[in-house]
């Protein structure tokens, strides 16, 4: 599987939940790659994008960079799904229309944990947050 295929295939996942909103446009290979379009419903209350949108992106690409390591064939199980434990973002500036993308790439493997470091830009290229997502790496259920 590519990783614009594994990408497509957490898009599918996607719908119904928190992450509907985003796109997966690439997630393998020890990274990943996630767009929002700034919708009213996604702003906070001066019309810029919510924080918790550019956190929520930002940890979602992670994850998607993540769980390609953890399950690169791409058949989601859940008790193979890396969890995030930590995150620690900078919020840099915002913006109120456009997109914003975020660019993942995982920094760290271990046996127990994954660390991701995610730059979120808008449609400018501007560095709208800086993020690091620390994610449990899941045990493979015994078979």
């Amino acid at each position: 599987m590519t990783p614009q295929e594994f990408a497509q295939r957490l898009n599918r996942l996607y719908a119904g939940t928190m992450m509907q909103d985003m796109e997966m446009l690439h997630a393998g290979e020890g990274r990943a790659r996630g767009r929002v379009a700034f919708k009213p419903q996604l702003r906070q209350l001066t019309g810029l994008f919510h924080a918790g949108v550019i956190m929520g992106l930002a940890d979602t690409t992670a994850t998607a960079a993540a769980m390609w390591e953890v399950n690169p064939d791409g058949e989601f199980r859940p008790e193979l799904f890396p969890l995030t434990i930590q995150v620690s973002t900078n919020l840099i500036r915002n913006t109120g229309g456009g997109a914003l993308t975020a660019d993942a790439e995982l920094v760290h493997r271990g046996k127990s944990t994954i660390v991701a470091d995610v730059r979120v830009t808008d449609d400018q290229s501007r560095l709208i947050a800086k993020t690091t997502v620390t994610l449990l790496v899941p045990k493979a259920p015994a078979r």
